[in-house]
């Protein structure tokens, strides 16, 4: 049994939304590489999600899960304020907390069209920002990192995502933004990774109708007709905290087996 090289020992990682799916996956890989890891959730209903997944690290005695719904105003500052209580510095954001509002807004009403705003909008864009922006004077000043979770659907979207694929447009942007602007004061880089559909317990809990029109995309895949596993979008995260990665600024990176090309 090979061992994997602890590319990432000292490093801090803080992965939002990772008590289950594509984050516990980010955190299981940062892990394995020697990362201490912050687990992050919302609810106290998935604590023992968190708990089982913070358990399972490599890095558990160095790592702590942290309840804070980053869709709240307070929430993100919340959150930094107990990981600055554990930890001096963080190296890694990975900004993976989000909500798949599906929404038809041509035949939805308002009250329906303006809760599934709030819902999706308030976490993955403003607890996007506003988390990144409590973590900045913790990041370490060279050698830092920021992966945002995006999506393929902001390119590539069904009617029925206006407001999902608007919140993750809004990602690529603060990515590009950021890019620019936070490297020469924070010393860190910013990147992009945009899934495609991925076999996690929230697609499976998806409405049959978009379920199937997902299954019927993905069936078109170049690579292989199938979603993807959440540990290969885990590898393509951990790879750009890599300290080869450091020359990657900026990049929005579909991984969708060429589904989606950028």
């Amino acid at each position: 049994m090979s061992t994997v090289i602890q590319t990432l020992a000292g490093k801090v990682a803080l992965v939002s939304g990772s008590s289950t799916g594509i984050g516990a996956a980010i955190a299981a890989e940062l892990a394995s590489r020697g990362a201490s890891v912050v687990i992050c959730y919302a609810y106290k209903s998935e604590r023992a999600a968190a708990n089982a997944v913070l358990h399972g690290l490599p890095s558990c005695q160095r790592s702590i899960a942290v309840e804070a719904d980053l869709a709240t105003a307070d929430g993100p500052s919340k959150l930094v304020s107990e990981v600055a209580a554990k930890y001096p510095h963080i190296d890694i954001l990975v900004n993976n907390a989000g909500y798949s509002g599906i929404c038809d807004i041509t035949t939805a009403s308002n009250e329906e069209t303006l809760r599934c705003w709030e819902r999706t909008v308030l976490l993955n864009g403003r607890g996007t920002m506003l988390l990144t922006r409590a973590v900045l004077p913790l990041l370490s000043p060279t050698q830092s990192r920021i992966i945002n979770i995006g999506s393929s659907t902001s390119r590539d979207p069904d009617p029925s995502m206006t407001i999902y694929a608007g919140s993750k447009g809004m990602i690529e942007s603060f990515t590009r933004c950021w890019a620019r602007d936070f490297p020469p004061k924070y010393g860190c880089t910013v990147n992009t990774v945009a899934p495609g559909p991925v076999e996690t317990e929230s697609i499976r809990a998806a409405p049959i109708e978009l379920l199937s029109e997902l299954a019927a995309r993905s069936s078109q895949t170049p690579v292989a007709p199938r979603f993807a596993k959440p540990s290969e979008i885990a590898w393509v995260v951990a790879s750009l905290c890599e300290e080869n990665a450091g020359w990657l600024n900026g990049l929005y990176i579909p991984v969708a087996g060429g589904r989606l090309l950028s």
